[in-house]
């Protein structure tokens, strides 16, 4: 008995060395319970003892493989739930941001770009982007869509009243494109969140393009009259 015994042990201290010349040792998950591992397999422990990297180590190497659990709820449920790693941020996908890059086949090599689908306001400047934000553009389910078209800035002013039939409010940036009073400008009244997204289908604009307040100042810096906008 005593020489199986020593048998398995060795086995088992064979499997982990040649596992710890692949693997490097990974912290060890909440849900890993080492004393219900240790407690339930005494064969690990007559190897390995009871120190919970060394048991832990064990079960990602050949526990899982085997049909050890690592924890009670595991093996009370008979689903064996994949051990959760810990991920470095570092590891994690960033989105890439366009701006600077250097686009072809667009329409003119500067002008404003309205994209009613994604919400977005581009500014282009000899084809390279320069400038993007979210926007809300009008509001589509009331028919107050903004119109689609190419369109050239009428009007550039620095403030200015808009008013409506029900409305009246201040912009600091007005940049009108079109004859019939429909332009690009800043929109203190709404929250950050409300930019971009389908806000615009049931709280859209009268069929402005509002902007955030910062980019309205940047773009406004930008374009003059008769810089091309291209609504689609």
């Amino acid at each position: 008995m005593k020489k199986i015994i020593f048998t398995l042990a060795i086995l088992i201290l064979g499997f982990t060395a040649s596992k710890n010349t692949i693997v490097a040792e990974a912290a060890i998950p909440a849900s890993f319970d080492a004393d219900y591992y240790a407690a339930n397999n005494p064969d690990v422990v007559l190897a390995l003892g009871t120190d919970p990297q060394a048991l832990y180590d064990h079960y990602v190497a050949f526990g899982k493989t085997e049909g050890r659990y690592k924890n009670l709820e595991e093996e009370l449920t008979g689903i064996i739930v994949e051990i959760e790693e810990p991920v470095e941020e570092t590891a994690l996908a960033q989105p890439q941001s366009l701006i600077g890059q250097t686009f072809e086949n667009l329409p003119y090599p500067t002008y404003v770009d309205v994209d009613i689908t994604n919400q977005t306001v581009s500014y282009f400047e000899n084809n390279v982007l320069a400038m993007q934000s979210p926007c809300v553009t009008g509001k589509t389910s009331v028919g107050r869509g903004t119109p689609k078209g190419t369109y050239s800035v009428k009007t550039h002013i620095p403030g200015k009243i808009l008013r409506g039939p029900t409305w009246k409010v201040w912009v600091d940036y007005w940049m009108r494109f079109t004859d019939s009073n429909i332009g690009l400008h800043d929109a203190t009244w709404r929250t950050a969140e409300e930019f971009g997204g389908d806000t615009y289908i049931n709280h859209g604009s009268h069929g402005c393009v509002n902007l955030p307040h910062d980019f309205a100042e940047q773009l406004y810096g930008k374009v003059s009259i008769g810089t091309k906008v291209v609504v689609h």
